[in-house]
């Protein structure tokens, strides 16, 4: 018995010990901010504090709206999902075809994560990952663990596909989840997530919280404005930009005219 009790004890510890260390490398890289019930905001703190929008919907799905920028992150999202919010399932849905829109799919694949993306973000992650990796890892020099890790990122294409026009509508449990493209913005594909019922909007890239449009190497900056006063009409109280804040319909107005000023120089 009390070889038992022993053994019983050092598995215990063992688990225990091994959960803490999978949250605090996952806490050492992401914060996590619950901005409505069942719906969480995580931000990456290495790279360039990008936010990823958790939610779990009524039958226990977890959805996932865009992504950590390499598979480590994504591999650490995955398993703090796993460990803390029990999801019965897990899909993905890639926002755009840079990093923050698709670079955890190594991970999510191999955790078994159903992952979707538009036709065009599909046909451009194909035509351009492999560049755009590079790119991307070009801009952490001075970072040279974090440039390894992106140089390291297997490119992976989503397994399942919507026409970027017609959107793509989910049911979990009864509760919609709408993806939606407003138009061209920061990049050609980007799209956005929509929770009607809970008023959460997750704008991604395209929704600017300061006075300048970031990135624009692939952007449409004169369609920017008019894309993005679209998403008015769905009335969020909460909108997610793809970076640092978190914020209401001021974020939408923000963004609006911090396109058309761009325009306008």
């Amino acid at each position: 018995m009390r070889c038992l009790l022993l053994s019983l004890s050092l598995t215990l510890l063992s688990c225990s010990t091994l959960s803490h260390s999978r949250s605090d490398k996952f806490l050492s890289q992401f914060t996590v901010k619950e901005i409505a019930p069942q719906t969480y905001v995580v931000t990456d703190l290495s790279y360039h504090n990008s936010n990823v929008m958790v939610a779990v919907m009524p039958d226990q799905t977890v959805l996932i709206a865009s992504s950590p920028f390499e598979t480590q992150g994504a591999d650490a999202l995955l398993q703090w999902i796993r460990a803390e919010l029990k999801p019965r399932k897990v899909i993905a849905i890639n926002t755009h075809f840079h990093a923050d829109g698709t670079g955890g799919n190594e991970a999510y694949k191999a955790h078994g994560v159903e992952i979707w993306a538009s036709d065009l973000t599909r046909k451009l992650q194909q035509e351009r990952g492999e560049s755009q990796k590079i790119k991307e890892a070009a801009g952490f020099e001075s970072q040279p663990e974090l440039k390894k890790r992106l140089e390291r990122r297997q490119i992976v294409i989503a397994d399942h596909e919507f026409r970027i026009q017609d959107g793509k509508t989910f049911e979990f449990g009864g509760e919609k989840v709408e993806v939606i493209y407003p138009g061209p913005a920061h990049s050609s594909d980007n799209v956005a997530v929509h929770l009607p019922q809970r008023k959460v909007l997750f704008g991604g890239c395209m929704i600017r919280p300061v006075n300048t449009l970031g990135y624009v190497g692939d952007a449409d900056v004169k369609s920017w404005a008019d894309s993005v006063s679209r998403l008015k009409a769905l009335a969020p109280r909460v909108v997610i930009a793809g970076h640092e804040t978190v914020g209401g319909q001021e974020l939408i107005d923000n963004t609006v005219e911090t396109a058309r000023q761009a325009v306008s120089r």
